[in-house]
């Protein structure tokens, strides 16, 4: 790796004004989509009824347009439980239960311990746990 500071994207040197089109045009950039996740075709009207109760959650929590099947089976087996919480018969099989809890951690809503790696909102917590060996 050369030494020195690292090129600029494209898109970076347009915003600042230092693009070089003789030069810079030939370069391509990666672009990581942060956009809200996208609902498939497949999607049952219940499960789309899921989609829109929980979208602005895991887009709280940091899930993307790259998230969206995992959101999406997550929505299906959701309303595949309601389903059968709502027949009143028996209740769901213990390993939809399971996995529905997995995709919710997955998809950091599953409380606060789904979120503890993204989210660093108590002070008590110290990100560093070397910090307190100090200069030694």
């Amino acid at each position: 790796m050369k030494r020195g500071p690292k090129p600029k994207a494209p898109s970076e040197k347009l915003a600042t004004g230092t693009l070089r089109p003789f030069r810079d045009a030939l370069k391509t950039e990666i672009i990581v989509p942060g956009d809200p996740p996208i609902a498939p075709d497949y999607l049952t009207p219940g499960a789309i009824d899921v989609w829109h109760e929980n979208v602005g959650r895991v887009m709280a929590a940091g899930v993307t347009e790259l998230d969206s099947d995992l959101f999406a089976r997550y929505c299906s087996t959701e309303a595949l439980v309601r389903q059968a919480f709502k027949a009143g018969g028996d209740p769901p099989p213990a390993a939809y239960l399971t996995l529905l809890r997995q995709y919710a951690e997955l998809l950091g809503i599953a409380g606060r311990k789904s979120r503890v790696g993204k989210v660093a909102d108590d002070p008590t917590k110290t990100s560093n746990p070397f910090k307190r060996l100090g200069g030694r």
